[in-house]
């Protein structure tokens, strides 16, 4: 890529691009049968170029699903403040991946945690 500014403006399309595939995703299961495989075909066919042409330009899309959750993680917890403790906690769901460039955040991700021990308080 051509210069900072122009990584950054790429890791925002691909993070909205990202959450755009996340919800067609969703919508899909609502529609027939028939219209849901051809529809997944295009959504699956969408998600590799969008691999691909961040690949492309240096750019890694990190989605944290099923990771622990601990200091260091490129990515800000939406309910932490739900926890007593942000010992054993995981990421349940990633609303937002994290864009790497250079082995560089450009962009922090945004994730929902869940506890392996308690539930959360609530707010």
């Amino acid at each position: 890529m051509a210069d900072g500014n122009d990584v950054t403006l790429f890791a925002k399309l691909c993070v909205d691009h990202w959450k755009l595939i996340q919800r067609f995703t969703k919508a899909i299961e609502l529609l027939p049968e028939g219209e849901r495989a051809r529809l997944s075909s295009q959504l699956r066919y969408s998600e590799l170029q969008l691999n691909s042409l961040a690949s492309e330009a240096g750019v890694k899309i990190v989605t944290f699903d099923g990771e622990p959750y601990g200091p260091g993680c490129p990515a800000s917890a939406d309910n932490l403040g739900d926890f007593d403790t942000e010992e054993n906690l995981f990421v349940e769901k990633t609303l937002e991946p994290t864009v790497v460039h250079d082995m560089r955040t450009m962009l922090a991700g945004r994730v929902l945690l869940a506890s392996t021990t308690t539930p959360p308080t609530g707010r």
